[in-house]
């Protein structure tokens, strides 16, 4: 994510030495629709549970 300054945010969460934080997810209100996305793969294509 462009902008993401690792080191403030575990400051700001107070992160335990020894963790790390691996993914930052963005989540708000969509000021206008999104472009539509072709090509998108369905779930089951690219997620895999219990396994390698």
């Amino acid at each position: 994510m462009v902008g993401f300054d690792r080191e403030e945010v575990a400051r700001l969460i107070r992160l335990p030495k020894g963790y790390v934080i691996a993914m930052m997810i963005a989540i708000g209100k969509a000021e206008k629709a999104a472009y539509p996305r072709g090509g998108q793969l369905s779930l089951e294509e690219v997620l895999s549970e219990n396994h390698f």
